[in-house]
């Protein structure tokens, strides 16, 4: 797949020394443009991306998942109704780990798997030295919400999973090892961290000592958390030109929301659109 997005807004403060830029011909084939990524050097650089409808849903009522809201747009070609599996893919080519809720696991039918399925963009992975598989984090305060037994992530595979939990599981699978924070260790495969809180900044800097650089959140819950953190420092916004309406999943939709003067404020630094039912801006987001 090879879409060709048309460059909007292209913010100057994309070529200055505060960002470096991943010379890829086929992403600046793609997006018109080179991407440019933030030089971060005291903890990851973190950033979400999802898909929502022109009134700031998630899915629709009657399919829960995530990825269908650009892809049943039947307005839409087909390649802009699978624009934003592109962006998605582009955000976990770049990504060292990925955070996934365990809402999201529920809202897929067992196979949540941040998988790279463009070749072009597994190449470039192959280019900036990462491995084929990123390492998945799940945080869950209770993890035996998860269901062990039939989802793919927890099976003895070669995908990275860490649970970050406060509850241990009422049966350990023998794949699987329990640490705390301090013990977390990324030569195993499948490792619950259990600790007293769920100090998200804590297993944050643990995993950036072990050289994680990149995180992309596809938690619509830890999407909010984090800016509470104040350690989401991008936002790739999809937007595919559906209305849904109702009280369906949107971001933020179970956290506590930003008081007048103490909420985030999220700076354009790229807008691009595709035909005319799909535009992504990605966001900088300010403290």
């Amino acid at each position: 797949m090879h879409p060709n997005f048309k460059l909007l807004i292209n913010n100057p403060i994309l070529e200055t020394a505060n960002y470096i830029s991943i010379k890829s011909e086929y992403i600046n084939q793609c997006l018109s443009s080179y991407l440019y990524l933030p030089q971060i050097t005291s903890r990851p650089f973190i950033f979400s991306c999802f898909a929502l409808s022109v009134d700031g849903k998630l899915n629709y009522p009657d399919l829960k998942s995530g990825f269908a809201i650009a892809k049943y747009n039947l307005a839409a070609a087909e390649h802009e109704r699978y624009a934003d599996w592109w962006i998605l893919q582009l955000a976990r080519s770049i990504s060292d780990a990925v955070i996934i809720g365990s809402n999201s696991l529920n809202a897929e039918p067992n196979d949540y798997v941040a998988q790279i399925n463009i070749p072009e963009l597994q190449q470039l992975r192959t280019e900036l030295n990462k491995p084929q598989n990123l390492l998945h984090i799940i945080v869950s305060r209770n993890c035996n919400k998860i269901d062990f037994t039939n989802e793919l992530l927890c099976q003895n595979n070669d995908i990275p999973l860490i649970i970050f939990t406060q509850q241990a599981p009422n049966v350990l699978r023998s794949h699987f090892i329990v640490n705390n924070i301090k013990e977390l260790n990324l030569a195993n495969k499948k490792q619950i961290i259990l600790e007293q809180e769920l100090c998200l900044d804590r297993l944050i800097q643990e995993l950036y000592q072990k050289g994680i650089k990149t995180i992309l959140n596809e938690s619509p819950y830890y999407h909010h958390h984090l800016q509470q953190l104040q350690l989401l420092d991008e936002a790739w916004i999809n937007q595919s030109g559906v209305y849904i309406g109702g009280n369906t999943s949107s971001l933020g939709q179970f956290n506590n929301s930003f008081a007048v003067n103490t909420h985030p404020h999220y700076t354009i630094l790229t807008l691009h659109n595709l035909a005319y039912n799909f535009v992504y801006p990605r966001y900088k987001i300010n403290y």
